[in-house]
């Protein structure tokens, strides 16, 4: 199964001297999911300045560390399509005041599917984004798949989004139920963009 997982070390150097410690940073971020159930949010402002000026690091550094940790999901070893079979027509479709979502068809491949999801604005004002940058996808369908984003594209009147689902998807999708979710890739986004819809 092949997945996408390519790491660079940015220098060979490495002091024996902090292997300890770094055992130990990886055995709290261990601790911090279980404690929090895997959903420790983000630290307020106030306790990330408070915490690098007690230790004598930079406020940015700091934040950034945070943001890596809140953003683990991306660096999921993730499975790559391979050998195509078919392709499955959907066509499921969702309403809501404001938006069109509508699941096209799926691309059976022989270790995965990639589900197409269009999404068509309903207002008139073309003038106010509906989709905006840095926001992050998820489809959720059960416990036993695997799903991730990947290429997205479109402006405030038509947005696509694809999706890899693994193992690969059946060829009937009928009780199968797609969960999408979004929400800002910024922890401290006040856009109030995030929603869900269930297809």
């Amino acid at each position: 199964m092949s997945v996408r997982f390519h790491r660079t070390r940015p220098t060979n150097h490495y002091d024996e001297d902090v292997r300890p410690l770094d055992a130990k940073l990886v055995e709290l971020i261990a601790a911090r999911k279980t404690v929090s159930n895997n959903n420790p949010g983000f630290p307020p402002n106030a306790d990330i300045d408070m915490w690098a000026q007690k230790f004598g690091l930079y406020e940015t550094f700091v934040h950034s560390v945070f943001t890596t940790l809140y953003n683990e999901e991306i660096h999921r070893p993730r499975v790559e399509p391979q050998g195509f079979r078919r392709v499955i027509p959907v066509m499921r479709l969702k309403e809501t005041d404001s938006q069109v979502f509508l699941v096209t068809h799926l691309r059976q491949y022989d270790n995965a599917s990639v589900l197409y999801l269009e999404i068509d604005s309903k207002s008139e004002n073309q003038s106010e984004p509906t989709h905006r940058p840095h926001v992050q996808w998820n489809l959720t369908i059960g416990p036993e798949y695997d799903c991730y984003s990947t290429s997205g594209s479109g402006n405030s009147d038509h947005f696509s989004q694809q999706f890899v689902v693994s193992p690969c998807l059946p060829d009937k999708v009928e009780n199968l139920v797609f969960k999408f979710k979004w929400s800002s890739r910024m922890p401290n986004a006040e856009d109030g963009s995030q929603g869900q819809v269930i297809l």
